[in-house]
């Protein structure tokens, strides 16, 4: 399945074919918005002892060769017991 994320104004937008569309038409500002395609994922799981938290990751291959795309998933048994955070980031290989 190929998907698609967006970064508008400084934030991703994954929020499928149709919020993305909304996204980009949203932005006001040109030159501000890059579309990439975003391969297939790789996932993994961890624990944050101190956090006492589990954290969720993962990772895919975008189409501009040093540009990954990653999200971060935390789940903590207090408030907010969510946090998510996606972004786009230069990836090692290159480095």
């Amino acid at each position: 399945m190929e998907r698609k994320e967006v970064f508008v104004d400084g934030k991703v937008y994954d929020l499928g074919l149709k919020g993305m569309d909304d996204a980009i038409s949203a932005e006001k500002s040109e030159g501000r918005t890059m579309e990439l395609k975003v391969g297939p994922t790789v996932f993994q799981v961890g624990v944050l002892r101190q956090e006492r938290a589990v954290a969720l990751h993962w990772t895919g291959m975008t189409n501009v060769r040093n540009i990954v795309w990653q999200r971060f998933v935390v789940l903590r048994p207090r408030r907010p017991f969510v946090k998510a955070l996606s972004c786009f980031a230069n990836s090692e290989e290159d480095m």
